[in-house]
């Protein structure tokens, strides 16, 4: 009977959203950028227009922007992935920016190009180079991913050598 009240306490009543209120979106299950620290990803993002309300089975077509529907974002939410959005008191928030601006980084689809070869490294003779991209990310990638690029080419020819394998033990620069 205390453990039935103690978890009555924290129940509360479920939102219902109608078509044309404003709502928020959870990032729990959406797909965002890798590299980033979860700890820092907003909770939700919005505030979004609902398009079509169906209460009965908890299901919400949300209006979403060009930059989520690139990354192939279903615009069909459970009531549970929502929270309602409450407008700005511009008495206590004069002029305060309501929208939850994030950058989702590029599209899954775009394609990212090899923008130069840094420097490499032997690590127990696996030879690795660091590659800039043309987004701005530089990575570490292995030779077995590098071995067929242009990049890789002109990276030789600069230190003056024909194989990777003739290249120096320690990073070098060009």
């Amino acid at each position: 009977m205390q453990q039935t009240h103690n978890a009555n306490c924290h129940h509360h009543e479920d939102d219902t959203f109608t078509a044309g209120d404003q709502v928020y979106v959870s990032t729990a299950d959406l797909l965002l950028p890798k590299g980033r620290a979860t700890k820092l990803l907003p909770k939700y993002v919005g505030p979004f227009k609902v398009l079509e309300a169906q209460p009965s089975t908890s299901s919400y077509k949300v209006e979403l922007p060009n930059r989520l529907r690139a990354r192939r974002l279903h615009d069909q939410f459970h009531q549970s992935k929502l929270c309602p959005y409450h407008a700005n008191d511009d008495a206590l928030f004069l002029h305060w920016e309501v929208h939850m601006h994030y950058d989702f980084g590029s599209p899954d689809n775009q394609e990212t190009l090899v923008e130069d070869i840094l420097t490499h490294k032997w690590e127990n003779n696996r030879l690795s180079f660091q590659i800039h991209w043309n987004d701005g990310d530089i990575t570490w990638e292995t030779y077995k991913t590098c071995k067929d690029l242009q990049a890789l080419d002109e990276y030789l020819q600069l230190l003056g050598v024909k194989e990777p394998s003739e290249l120096p033990r320690r990073s070098v620069s060009p």
